[in-house]
């Protein structure tokens, strides 16, 4: 019985130890609106989807952005939207580029995660000439 237990405990012990680092890890791979998508988006969405644009919603803060996390993602993974060069429909709008791979798999693992909006203290700053408002 005592062999039992001490092989318990050995056994278990190891097993916290492999967890721990594996959840520091995926902590630290969350994606979330602050630190990563919020960058994306002020590159990308903010100059058309902020209050007086041609863009009927707001992409400036989470509370506005977090409604339509499904229907951005829905709209990126299809890349009808940014508008850019290659899209002859929306040439007028916009010379810039679209999302890259990487951008668009931020925004889908941001989603598929629930939208998290991560800390203020988190973000990045914003490009400039784009500062946020509150």
């Amino acid at each position: 019985m005592l062999r039992f237990a001490i092989t318990w405990t050995i056994f278990a012990g190891v097993t916290l130890l492999i967890g721990i680092p594996r959840a520091v890890e995926a902590a630290e791979k969350q994606v979330t609106f602050q630190h990563d998508v919020l960058p994306i988006l002020a590159k990308h969405c903010q100059n058309c989807h902020r209050p007086g644009q041609v863009a009927p919603m707001s992409f400036l803060r989470y509370e506005t952005t977090r409604p339509w996390a499904a229907q951005i993602k829905a709209i990126v993974t299809a890349k009808k939207m940014p508008p850019s060069v290659g899209s002859p429909h929306y040439m007028v709008l916009t010379q810039g580029e679209g999302l890259t791979p990487a951008e668009i798999e931020t925004i889908v693992r941001w989603v598929d995660h629930g939208a998290p909006e991560g800390t203020a203290r988190d973000a990045k700053p914003a490009p400039q000439g784009q500062e946020r408002k509150k």
